[in-house]
């Protein structure tokens, strides 16, 4: 076999092993429908604390929560209570992408948890800061509405109200498996 051909076929197998080559969920890469996103650690802008009234519901349930978000530059800590007051779910995200889960299914599953926390992200930061974070997906902005693509260009979800963060506004978010409605109470700047 002649040197090209060899050369040709090695970089065909690390061509083929690349196409197979996983995302580690240590480095805060979460596999959404055909395509990846990397989780931010960090809040991007100014510290707050929100409280938001959250309307969840899939195919078999819906709950309806309050959360309280606490946004700071070290990561997310976001807690759900029940409307008599108990805690739900605690879920807290920090740099070096350490997730911690805690509460009543499917919210304590850290894959469930951390794509949760994924589509928040697509919902809320600035879509500036979301696009190199994708692989094999891309974002679609028009006016109030994101949309988060396919690489077939299928729309995966859709959100209104994009980066909506102030009292009286509300996000919502349609997926294929479930649809969430925030809505923010208070905004409390640290």
């Amino acid at each position: 076999m002649s040197g090209r051909r060899v050369i040709l076929a090695v970089c065909l197998l690390l061509l083929g092993g690349c196409q197979h080559w996983r995302l580690p969920a240590t480095a805060g890469w979460v596999a959404l429908d055909g395509g990846h996103y990397q989780l931010v650690d960090y809040w991007p802008g100014a510290p707050q604390q929100l409280v938001q009234q959250l309307s969840w519901q899939d195919e078999t349930r819906q709950q309806q929560f309050l959360l309280t978000a606490l946004l700071q530059p070290d990561g997310y800590l976001l807690v759900a209570l029940s409307p008599l007051g108990h805690e739900m779910w605690r879920l807290q995200y920090q740099r070096g992408h350490q997730l911690t889960v805690a509460g009543m299914a499917p919210f304590n599953q850290p894959e469930f948890a951390r794509r949760l926390l994924a589509e928040m992200q697509l919902a809320l930061l600035p879509q500036p800061l979301l696009t190199g974070r994708l692989q094999a997906l891309s974002l679609r902005q028009q006016n109030d509405q994101r949309q988060l693509l396919a690489s077939d260009g299928s729309v995966l979800l859709t959100i209104t109200q994009a980066g909506q963060l102030a009292p009286g506004k509300q996000v919502q978010l349609n997926s294929q498996s479930y649809q969430l409605q925030i809505n923010t109470l208070q905004q409390d700047l640290l």
